[in-house]
């Protein structure tokens, strides 16, 4: 097996690093291959792998405003990490990842780019991070502390409780609300190791709910020396070993102290507290108190093994009690607060005593009890040592890790497995079915197919409706008539600014608004700008989805200002929602390659037409198969004046029609008029039977632009079987297959080429479209993109019916 550890420190900069040391070379002794991925520090030993560590960064250097800002967002989501261990990963191909404080430095974007490789992770708790941004659920003033219970992360500045300052503070508060929002450690964290039951517990009752069933505890080992040490008797002095901080209650037990001047206490630790302790033991006039400062190893092992017994008076909760096992090591017995795992450790009457947290008195009543009865405290040392040879040995502690590695692999090999065959479980039961509130967002509406998102909007929205879902679309006042309902849709109209750049800025924040203070399950955008928004409805206890239908930032129409805002929304699409939806596998690798990103694929969809008879292609001087058309948008990455250009310059009977309008592109539209003949004719808008008869009797359907996602009025064309010619960009030709023709994007000669082989030979053009309608049916029908996405809405509440889309279609929904 091949296990890759993951850790901000290369070397043993504390109790975490030295365990994680200690894994590496037991696994390693097991004959199994390890590797560590850490900051790059010359403190830590040289690896094969450390090419791939992210830079040395400290964190409390003195620095400038842009570089803490810097340092600030790296902190949150590092994609330098992410980049690194994309690296580390393609070299060492582990099996297996094995993570423990990664905060800040290393941050959990690296869980991100695990689960894009398939790479199953334990992640390994110390402390209470993911549901206390200040660690340890410990107040300012040292106490248990639970105000962020249930995600409310902003009390760490309210409360002041890290020691930071109110800066670093909001920066802990941003982490936490982020990396729930995008739902990082349920996404890419298979199994939650705690080290006791009660941190356990302890992350399900501060609102981890979604790891019941992935949480498996491991308590620390300890070991143990062959024979303990001669117990020192009657006489001997009392122990406290530790950080010296407010939670730690070391002043508890110094005012406990004032009652017990016949018992010698040492305290050995340093920390923020030292002086202030020091202090108080003064004004108390604590002649049988002796600091001795920081103690480790051999020293501190023998500074045990001299004392009668230890006592741990901490005020706080801990994941484990490490300092208890230390010390049932050396054959001591433990008094200890009544608080958290050290109920776990610290066996009351057996190993020790227990006392309730803060108060003086039992704790200097328990402290008189043990030191007056030495042999019972050399007994319950001993009992202390026996529990940790039974409970907490080495050799126990890592075999199991070692069998919790093999079921990790084992699991995702099967999971994979699995993924490859399966398909969607059919649902035809209504009761079966979840229902959902799903509002459509970032569209200009209905009952008026202006663009493709319309087209979605209706046709999606509908087919959701039959399936049982209640679909909200949200409508633009001047675009969509006042109605309350549509195709068994909900129709909610709300105004919006008129101009080219803030439309659909406006009504989609005024929309998001009122989403967010609505019922809804899950709140679904449409292209790439409203995805800007897609975080705020998850404040609110919602699912996000973004469709991406294409790259609009390539738009010609766009100015440099709104191309780079544009662009900033591509980046939002992919990391603000719960899940990402694309409608085309080169939009898939884009932002599998680009954001490490796997987005479910749902392509758009169609329906199978037949060529339809009416009054229309006569009332406009119009023959069946005598034309060649155009149908969409009237803008400068169409290519509308290049089809012209091509079509001018060939000699032919047929006709040239392009239908459509602006898109903020008036311009542009003024010179395609001028261009209008006997030969080329220009519509405007048409929809319902005029745009399926003219559509279903063209001779030819071209599609000229530069830029597409998944074009519908292609797809409409290969479902009503017409041959279709298209520009070669990937989407393009990835949507006909062999079912079509492309000529070189940009390229009027090729254009010209192409067509005129298609006008000459009708058997040609035949052939093909019975070829792109064959295809439509077989992979763009609307009734499977519907299906497509009622899974991946399912797949964010893990309905015990999902297959996710991302399953079937190769992809997966996390941020």
């Amino acid at each position: 097996m091949r296990i890759l550890y993951c850790n901000k420190y290369n070397f043993r900069f504390s109790g975490t690093e030295a365990y994680l040391f200690d894994a590496m070379e037991l696994m390693r002794s097991q004959g199994h291959e390890v590797a560590l991925f850490a900051m790059s520090d010359e403190r830590g030993p040289a690896t094969a792998y450390e090419r791939h560590f992210v830079p040395l960064t400290n964190f409390k250097q003195s620095a400038n405003l842009a570089t803490k800002a810097r340092l600030s967002i790296n902190a949150i989501y590092s994609i330098e990490a992410r980049k690194r261990i994309a690296g580390m990963i393609q070299d060492f191909r582990p099996d297996v990842a094995h993570v423990r404080n990664i905060y800040h430095h290393l941050s959990p974007s690296i869980l991100w780019e695990l689960k894009s490789r398939n790479v199953p992770v334990l992640y390994h708790i110390n402390d209470f991070k993911l549901v206390c941004p200040a660690y340890n659920l410990i107040s300012s003033s040292g106490d248990v502390c639970e105000r962020c219970k249930g995600g409310n992360f902003w009390n760490v500045v309210h409360e002041g409780c890290y020691s930071g300052g109110a800066a670093a503070s909001t920066v802990l508060a941003a982490e936490a609300y982020f990396h729930r929002w995008i739902s990082t450690y349920d996404k890419c964290v298979d199994l939650i190791l705690a080290p006791s039951q009660f941190a356990k517990e302890k992350l399900i009752e501060n609102g981890i709910d979604w790891a019941r069933g992935r949480i498996e505890v491991l308590p620390h080992f300890q070991n143990c020396p062959s024979h303990s040490k001669p117990y020192p008797g009657a006489g001997a002095p009392i122990l406290y070993f530790g950080r010296l901080s407010a939670e730690k209650g070391v002043d508890d037990l110094l005012i406990a102290m004032q009652r017990l001047r016949n018992v010698q206490l040492i305290i050995a630790g340093d920390g923020p507290q030292r002086p202030v302790l020091e202090l108080l033991a003064e004004n108390l006039g604590l002649n049988n108190v002796s600091f001795v400062g920081h103690v480790s190893g051999a020293e501190l092992e023998e500074l045990i093994a001299q004392s009668q017994f230890t006592v741990f008076p901490s005020r706080a909760y801990e994941t484990m009690g490490k300092s208890i096992l230390e010390s049932y090591a050396q054959g001591r017995a433990v008094v200890a607060s009544d608080l958290g795992s050290r109920r776990e450790l610290v066996e009351e009457g057996q190993t020790g005593l227990l006392y309730k947290v803060k108060d003086v008195g039992q704790l200097s009543s328990a402290i008189a009890f043990l030191h007056e009865r030495p042999d019972l405290a050399q007994k319950m040392g001993a009992a202390g040592r026996v529990l940790v040879r039974q409970r907490h040995s080495q050799e126990g502690h890592f075999h199991a890790l070692e069998k919790i590695y093999e079921s990790l692999v084992r699991d995702k090999k099967t999971a994979l497995q699995n993924m490859r065959h399966s398909r969607p479980p059919a649902r035809d039961s209504a009761a079966e079915r979840q229902r959902l509130r799903i509002a459509f967002i970032g569209g200009r509406g209905v009952i008026g197919k202006y663009s493709g998102i319309e087209t979605c909007y209706e046709e999606m929205g509908t087919r959701l409706a039959k399936m049982g879902h209640q679909v909200t679309a949200y409508c633009r006042s001047y675009f969509t008539p006042e109605t309350p309902e549509y195709r068994s849709m909900r129709i909610v109209r709300l105004p919006t600014l008129r101009t080219k750049h803030l439309e659909t800025l406006v009504h989609t924040l005024l929309s998001t608004l009122h989403a967010c203070f609505s019922n809804f399950d899950v709140v679904h955008y449409h292209t790439l700008g409203p995805s800007m928004f897609s975080f705020l409805p998850r404040l609110f206890g919602k699912r996000t989805v973004v469709t991406v239908q294409g790259l609009d930032w390539q738009r010609k129409k766009w100015g440099w200002l709104a191309r780079c805002a544009l662009k900033f929304c591509e980046w939002t699409s992919a990391r603000l929602p719960n899940a990402t939806v694309v409608v085309s596998r080169t939009l898939q690798e884009r932002y599998r390659t680009r954001y490490r990103k796997d987005c479910a694929y749902v392509p758009n969809g169609t329906r199978i037409m037949a060529r339809r008879t009416g009054d229309y292609l006569e009332s406009i001087g119009l023959e069946p198969d005598s034309y060649v058309l155009f149908l969409g948008r009237f803008s400068p990455e169409k290519n509308c004046h290049l089809l012209i250009e091509a079509f001018e310059k060939l000699d032919t009977s047929m006709k040239l029609v392009l239908a459509g309008g602006s898109s903020h592109t008036n311009d542009y539209v003024a010179r395609l008029r001028q261009r209008q003949s006997e030969r080329v004719r220009i519509l405007d808008w048409i929809s319902g039977d005029a745009l399926e008869e003219i559509l279903t009797n063209a001779a030819v359907f071209v599609l000229p632009s530069d830029l597409e996602g998944l074009s519908l009025a292609l797809l409409d064309a290969m479902g009503a079987g017409i041959c279709v010619l298209a520009s070669n960009t990937p989407e393009n030709m990835e949507a006909l297959g062999d079912a079509g023709f492309t000529f070189r994007k940009g390229d009027v000669d090729d254009l010209k080429r192409t067509l005129a082989l298609l006008l000459f030979d009708s058997i040609l053009r035949e052939n093909t479209g019975f070829r792109a309608q064959a295809r439509a049916r077989e992979n763009y029908l609307w009734e499977d993109a519907a299906a497509e996405m009622d899974t991946v809405y399912a797949s964010l509440f893990k309905f015990s019916h999902k297959t996710s889309a991302t399953q079937t279609k190769a992809a997966g929904t996390a941020a």
